[in-house]
């Protein structure tokens, strides 16, 4: 049996938190790797340093793909917000009476 799963307008689905992962762990990797390209303090080879540089570039590209779902996120609720608060799509005319 599949459950329906029904989402607010106002959840960004945890995409800041992501993005502020991803962001850090980025440039952790970079920090890293500056350190061992300018002074070779971990005496990693090359192989070694490029995974690291295509982690950084892999965990800052998914931060910034994420850092976007999360302001698209906002902006609906956003969007969300206006439209539960126009008063010009609210009901106010008086329902016909049924003789």
């Amino acid at each position: 049996m599949v459950k329906k799963h029904v989402f607010s307008a106002h959840s960004d689905l945890k995409t800041g938190f992501f993005c502020k992962l991803f962001l850090l762990l980025g440039c952790l990797f970079l920090i890293i790797y500056v350190v061992e390209i300018a002074a070779h303090p971990l005496q990693l080879n090359d192989d070694v340093t490029g995974t690291i540089l295509a982690f950084v570039i892999l965990f800052i590209g998914l931060g910034l793909i994420s850092y976007f779902f999360s302001c698209q996120f906002k902006k609906l609720s956003n969007i969300a917000d206006e439209i539960e608060q126009d008063e010009s799509l609210l009901d106010t005319e008086e329902p016909d009476e049924k003789p």
